[in-house]
Parts: structure tokens; C-alpha cells; sequence
């Protein structure tokens, strides 16, 4: 099962793709940032990542499920989220 999310973030286009044998892979503005390949997630810590320049760094933090998957997205700009 494969699934996408996407969204603007401080002018920047955001893409997750997230799939069961790949795992989560981060795009920003269609450049691949990073990837996880983990089975499962809790959703406490951040799993992929990418510096979005002056806008802080911007955090995914995945919850996995066997039957759902949900993505959280932090902004982090210098020790606030």
C-alpha cells in the first residue's frame, strides 16, 4: 500500500510518499531530501527531515498502524517547534 501526502510549508512544497516496503520518503520541491525505511513508527520522534533554508528544519514524524498511517510535520526554527 502506498501513500501520499503533500502541502506548503513557508513557500516550499512539501511531498511525503510513504509505502509498505519502502517506507517514508521526503521530497521538497520535488528534490528527494530523505527516507526512512523502518516498518513501523510511534509518532515521538522524527523519522525524515530537511533544512528549509532560513525557515528553521522541517520535521516528519510518522504513526504507523497495520491498518493506517499518519504523518505529523514540525517547523523547527531555532529551539521551538
Amino acid at each position: 500500500m502506498r501513500k501520499e501526502f503533500q502541502f506548503k510549508v513557508k513557500g516550499h512544497t512539501i511531498k511525503i510518499v510513504n509505502s509498505w516496503t519502502r517506507g517514508v520518503k521526503l521530497y521538497v520541491d520535488g528534490d528527494f531530501r530523505d527516507q526512512d525505511s523502518s516498518f513501523l513508527a510511534n509518532g515521538k520522534t522524527a523519522q525524515v527531515s530537511a533544512k528549509l533554508g532560513e525557515s528553521g528544519i522541517l520535521e516528519i514524524n510518522p504513526l504507523s498502524t497495520l491498518l493506517s498511517v499518519e504523518m505529523d510535520a514540525y517547523l523547527m526554527s531555532g529551539n521551538s517547534k
